[in-house]
């Protein structure tokens, strides 16, 4: 091994201590609970953290072949580290995948100043870059797979159904996150191999890193995601505000009416109250309905396509009632029952989140989402919010 790659590995080494200590002062200063947890099995943590940690340094320098070997290895020792964790603090399951998370994201932050400052070689640091982000990720779908595997065998046939999901989740995010990594170790190799030729192309090695950088994006947005369906929905709902159901259906109408481009499609919108109140986050409302439309948008074939939303409200329950009709393909009802399973999809490019978030976030502020479809018919998605008839009560 030569001198620099040497004296990299050294200060990757001596960096380990510095990401524990900003990982446990980042997790504590969270709640009370995680600095509890931190406080009461720091030891633990530390011995396992810090097993990691070295272990991504090692395979940095490893050969094509010993890598591939460390990549399976590691995803074992997850599995075996996730059983062991479900074992030991299952009902803490929340703060590990938060310590995890945070983890991941402050050793690379930091791992990656280091290989900027010492490698000089873009490829170069981008293959560290590559392998870095890949060990951590291997690392946690592993251990996500080995937690609920484990919470499989320990609990009753009412949420055996539930764990299987989350099963398929990890394994979904293992799937969606090799695939932009591809992408990226497939960049990393076309920038090398244009650094050999005589004459280097800076536009074309410029254009190479827009995308690495963009794949990078939509793995963290692809995390991000995740995220949202593993958390508790309870976490969020001091950041809720009363807000107007009906200005976030005109916002959404004026998005969706700029991605039809076909006279084919119409969107009518029928309501009979220019203020309907419910208390929530405004934004993830928009982000549920555009999920929803955009859904009903592929789901036309050959012929016209028409979305129909109706907004009422019904006083004796205090519920907001948003229905979201189309004539559609309509989805078969053996699907119909699975599509709210994170990872389960039945589009070509699709990664099976959307439905699963939305769900989450409309059952955060104590609504409700049903979906009802046929074969060549259409499908009608109805959301049931809250309804706030007194603003001041809230």
């Amino acid at each position: 091994m030569s001198y620099r790659a040497n004296a990299l590995r050294s200060s990757l080494t001596l960096a380990v201590p510095i990401i524990l200590d900003r990982h446990y002062h980042s997790i504590t200063m969270k709640n009370i609970e995680s600095a509890w947890f931190v406080k009461t099995h720091k030891e633990m943590l530390d011995s396992t953290f810090n097993t990691i940690l070295m272990s991504m340094i090692e395979a940095l320098f490893l050969d094509s072949f010993d890598y591939d070997q460390y990549l399976n290895l590691l995803e074992k020792e997850g599995v075996e580290r996730g059983i062991y964790t479900a074992e030991i603090f299952g009902d803490h399951f929340d703060i590990l995948l938060e310590m995890s998370k945070d983890l991941i994201l402050i050793a690379q932050n930091i791992m990656f100043k280091i290989i900027e400052e010492m490698e000089d070689d873009s490829t170069t640091r981008l293959f560290f870059y590559n392998r870095l982000m890949e060990s951590n990720w291997t690392g946690f779908t592993g251990f996500a797979k080995g937690y609920l595997s484990n919470k499989n065998q320990q609990i009753d046939n009412l949420h055996e159904q539930k764990i299987a999901v989350m099963g398929q989740m990890a394994a979904g995010m293992a799937h969606e996150i090799r695939n932009p990594l591809a992408s990226i170790k497939g960049f990393a190799q076309l920038v090398n191999n244009r650094l050999y030729e005589p004459e280097i192309k800076a536009d074309e090695l410029r254009a190479y890193l827009d995308i690495t950088i963009k794949e990078i994006d939509a793995l963290n947005g692809l995390v991000t995601d995740f995220l949202v369906l593993a958390r508790k929905g309870d976490s969020a709902k001091n950041n809720g505000v009363v807000f107007n159901v009906i200005e976030v259906i005109h916002r959404v109408n004026n998005i969706v009416n700029q991605l039809i481009l076909s006279d084919d499609i119409i969107l009518t919108v029928e309501y009979s109250l220019e203020k309907v109140l419910t208390y929530g986050n405004a934004s993830q409302l928009e982000q549920v309905i555009l999920n929803i439309l955009k859904n009903s948008i592929d789901s036309f074939t050959a012929f016209n396509g028409r979305i129909d939303i109706t907004v009422s409200t019904a006083a004796e329950t205090n519920e907001i009632i948003l229905i979201f009709k189309d004539n559609g393909e309509g989805i078969p009802q053996d699907k119909l029952k699975r599509i709210f399973d994170p990872f389960f999809t039945t589009k070509q490019k699709g990664t099976g989140i959307g439905l699963s978030i939305c769900k989450q976030l409309i059952e955060m502020y104590g609504g409700k989402i049903k979906v009802d479809s046929e074969v060549q018919v259409g499908t009608s998605v109805m959301v049931i919010l809250p309804w706030v008839n007194d603003y001041h009560h809230i």
